[in-house]
């Protein structure tokens, strides 16, 4: 599947993270504010991969998106800025929009949205954080490079909404920041051939959730 890459990009699948983008409530359930086609499905994808990765002691990051309009919505992306200054309801902090869907998420646990616009991540189980990121791509002003350095990941795999935004955005940061990238293609909302095709460019691998999993079992074994 990956026998064109070099030895300096083949996704390592035992050395990985799970990385999940903007799988929120504002963002995926029906009849949301953001709502996109496709992103019910790719939550429900990643689910399963959360499930496996969180089941086998693997590396998981849930990053989402927190507004907050204590400060005239200046944390907000100047492209929705205004949206949110004249009362659109999005991924507001302490609101259930905000939340990771519950695809994703253990049961009962909330994120706290005060504390992720500090900066600092949420641990909600033992390979397992939630952290927010004030732009489109994950690496951009945050942690998520030195989380992921500590616990020796040199792989990400991205799961989430939408690939042509904070996807793709992600993505390349993570090229940039020297890791190898496994997009998971029914994991992520909105992708299309061209795009894998961009992705190829880099190498970046592309695969279903299921590919995924096979390689991850295939290389755990003694």
């Amino acid at each position: 599947m990956f026998s064109h890459f070099s030895k300096y990009t083949l996704p390592e699948p035992t050395q990985s993270a799970l990385i999940t983008i903007d799988l929120q409530n504002d963002f995926v359930l029906s009849g949301a504010p953001a709502e996109g086609k496709g992103a019910a499905r790719a939550a429900a994808m990643a689910g399963e991969m959360v499930r496996y990765y969180r089941n086998h002691g693997l590396p998981i990051v849930h990053v989402i998106r927190v507004y907050s309009t204590k400060d005239n919505a200046s944390n907000v992306d100047v492209c929705r800025r205004e949206a949110v200054e004249n009362g659109v309801q999005l991924v507001l902090s302490g609101t259930e929009g905000m939340q990771p869907v519950a695809d994703i998420i253990p049961e009962g646990v909330v994120a706290d949205g005060d504390l992720l616009l500090t900066g600092e991540p949420q641990r909600i189980s033992a390979n397992e954080q939630i952290l927010w990121k004030p732009r489109w791509g994950c690496f951009y002003n945050t942690k998520l490079n030195a989380i992921l350095r500590e616990q020796n990941v040199n792989t990400v795999a991205i799961a989430g909404t939408w690939f042509a935004n904070c996807v793709r955005t992600t993505i390349y940061e993570a090229t940039a920041h020297d890791y190898r990238v496994v997009a998971l293609r029914d994991a992520i909302a909105g992708i299309h051939p061209e795009g894998e095709a961009d992705l190829a460019k880099i190498q970046c691998g592309v695969c279903d959730c299921s590919e995924w999993t096979a390689l991850l079992e295939a290389t755990s074994r003694p």
